[in-house]
């Protein structure tokens, strides 16, 4: 044993030998050098416990340590080739043969792995170049068919994959709606601080990254920087992004130099986003090969992302369009306004995705803009806030019909209802006017509590809601002039006699009869309560009756379910 010992020594190649369970037992100098650690802090340690990752070959396929699939299989395994991570983190290309060496009772008690250093024919090797880049094209596009249709999801399976088969910090970008702004994904496998910073980063509207991503986007063109110094990294961003990474400095210490690489997303012939690749200097580092592989996973995600926003815009719009019907159906099934608003605020809240919003009517005795309906308020009770169209109110630029989003706190100190934003804590709001007939009726008003970018669709959507509004104000006024005229009576109905009732509504009935409370029958139909509110409402108009007790007994009596 004490010869074998020094054979290994001797032996210019890398060697370790593992014992029946994959533990290691001896590993000879060539091969601690290669692993960049000595003997006795290798020893002991497991083939499936190491951070090797299995790019190809060996029975068990890719993420199958050799020595595990040599046990396994109880035969030699050959030409695997794994990428292992040195202590000081930089990277190691092995090719790695592992061979069955002793026997005891039909299984294994040795195994001997023989490692050769291949990161320098793989860097400079095209074809090896190409292997491991369809390697990792294959894994990403596994992950896109395992995540579900949404961009920000598609996003974050990219860049996790990327960052698990090549170090570094992987950033993808991807322009909005609104072709202004983008959002940024970021990921880094091996230290989750500076992925977090980044996203930070841009949640304040500050990317760190965007003067380098902007660029590719707007060229078409890939980047590619082998080795920059990270001062001058820094000193290509713009004034205030260098400003932000003064006042929260980059939680990375010790970093010199880095490499870069950036391409386009590209999909029928337009640029929708980036995908770059921020890694600290190794031993593998990045070259032309690296963006050819790049591009063809940029161009798949680019893909996939395009098919999520088509799916995601075409479900909105459905939803859009069935909440209109929703409104259209309360605003012709009766007067009554406050259930008829509650509703609209209620697919406001939903379809738009704010926090909260409300309706001021004008009042025609003063002028003033009075609140009638309201929700999503953190507050129990609202302020009856009475708002005059003067210079710098809100209700001059709603007149004008135009949709203003305020995006700075500093823009609602000319509000005089600057408390109701502190308290809230709002920090976005928007408005369009509701007219009828050419007459200002009031505001339809939306909150929301962090920053607000609309895109077209979504300020039309919130003017239709205000059109509906406007209608239903309208015909409820209409008809309390009628009512007050005396042009407009309940019509008689005999009380046994069963109302004209739809499915839902006769389902409602039901519930109601069984003594359930709204919110109770909104959880059973799957309705908001206010929607469950308002057709309690035209059940009881339609039964003649004037509450939900003499509802139940005159349904129970007369057999009407």
């Amino acid at each position: 044993m004490v010869e074998e010992g020094r054979a290994l020594e001797r032996f210019p190649g890398g060697v370790i030998v593992y014992d029946g369970r994959g533990v290691a037992i001896e590993a000879n100098p060539v091969a601690c050098s290669m692993l960049g650690t000595t003997p006795s802090a290798f020893i002991g340690s497991r083939a499936e416990e190491s951070d090797w990752l299995i790019v190809e070959g060996g029975e068990g396929g890719a993420g199958v340590h050799p020595v595990t699939s040599a046990l396994r299989s109880r035969a030699p395994v050959s030409g695997v080739l794994a990428r292992a991570r040195r202590p000081d983190g930089t990277d190691v290309w092995l090719q790695v043969d592992a061979t069955p060496d002793a026997w005891q009772a039909g299984e294994v008690t040795r195994v001997i792995a023989s490692l050769t250093d291949v990161t320098r024919l793989l860097t400079h090797s095209r074809f090896s170049g190409r292997s491991v880049g369809d390697h990792i094209l294959a894994e990403v596009t596994e992950q896109l068919v395992s995540t579900r249709l949404d961009p920000q999801a598609i996003l974050e399976a990219i860049t996790s994959t990327l960052s698990r088969l090549r170090p570094g910090t992987w950033v993808a970008s991807l322009v909005n709606k609104d072709p202004t702004t983008m959002r940024l994904v970021a990921a880094d496998d091996d230290d989750s601080q500076i992925a977090a910073y980044i996203e930070a980063a841009q949640r304040s509207s500050h990317a760190p990254a965007t003067p380098l991503l902007a660029g590719v986007l707007d060229s078409g063109e890939p980047l590619l920087i082998p080795t920059i110094q990270v001062e001058k990294l820094v000193g290509s961003l713009t004034e205030d992004v260098r400003d932000y990474l003064a006042k929260y400095p980059w939680p990375v210490a010790n970093i010199r130099t880095m490499g870069v690489a950036v391409v386009p997303m590209r999909v029928r012939g337009t640029r929708i986003g980036t995908i770059g690749l921020f890694e600290r200097r190794g031993s593998n580092p990045l070259t032309e090969k690296d963006l050819i592989w790049m591009q063809a996973v940029a161009d798949r995600a680019a893909v996939a992302v395009e098919n999520a926003q088509l799916y995601e815009d075409a479900v909105q719009r459905l939803e859009r369009l069935s909440s209109l019907q929703g409104v259209g159906r309360a605003i012709s099934a009766g007067p009554d306004l406050p259930v008829t608003l509650n509703v609209i605020l209620d697919q406001v809240t939903k379809q738009l995705k704010v926090d909260a919003a409300d309706v001021l009517l004008v009042d025609e005795s003063d002028g003033m803009l009075a609140l009638a309906a309201s929700t999503g308020f953190v507050a129990t009770s609202m302020v009856d806030y009475r708002v005059p169209a003067e210079e710098g109110s809100p209700v001059r630029a709603v007149m004008a019909r135009r949709v203003e989003t305020v995006t700075a706190l500093g823009g609602f100190s000319q509000f005089r209802r600057r408390s109701l934003f502190a308290r809230e804590g709002f920090k976005s709001y928007g408005a369009v006017p509701l007219i009828a007939r050419s007459k200002l009726l009031g505001v339809l008003e939306v909150f929301h509590r962090s920053l607000l970018k609309p895109d077209q669709e979504w300020i039309q959507f919130l003017d239709t809601l205000g059109s509906e509004a406007a209608i239903a104000i309208d015909n409820s006024a209409m008809h309390e002039r009628l009512r007050e005229a005396g042009a407009v009576g309940p019509r008689p109905r005999a009380a046994s006699q069963a109302p004209e009732l739809s499915r839902l509504e006769r389902q409602i009935l039901g519930l109601v009869v069984e003594g359930l409370s709204n919110r109770e029958i909104s959880e059973r139909v799957h309705l908001s309560p206010n929607t469950i509110k308002f057709h309690v409402h035209q059940i009881l108009q339609k039964s003649g009756v004037s509450n939900r007790t003499e509802l139940a007994s005159v349904a129970t009596r007369h057999g009407w379910l």
